[in-house]
């Protein structure tokens, strides 16, 4: 799989995440709700807009991201960090 493995690893319960599908127009690009030290994998092609919010508050932060044909690991710590990006 191509794409994208998203982690939590900010502590926020209810953390929501959105993919955008600009790569796979068959994905969905609705918010998807995230526990706690989990993963979650998208299957993507391309560059991407990587979003997390968290519901109830004014807190959004997202990213544009390129998987270039690879799987690409994105861990997101909270929103005062930036998010690690590895290739896997």
């Amino acid at each position: 799989m191509t794409g994208f493995n998203v982690r939590n690893l900010s502590g926020i319960n209810g953390l929501q995440v959105f993919v955008s599908k600009y790569s796979n127009e068959h994905g969905s690009d609705a918010w998807y709700s995230m526990a706690p030290n989990s993963t979650e994998s998208w299957n993507r092609n391309g560059w991407e807009l990587i979003a997390f919010q968290e519901p109830g508050t004014q807190n959004r932060r997202g990213w544009y991201i390129n998987c270039g044909g690879q799987t690409v690991g994105i861990t997101f710590y909270g929103f005062n960090q930036d998010i690690g990006v590895i290739p896997e």
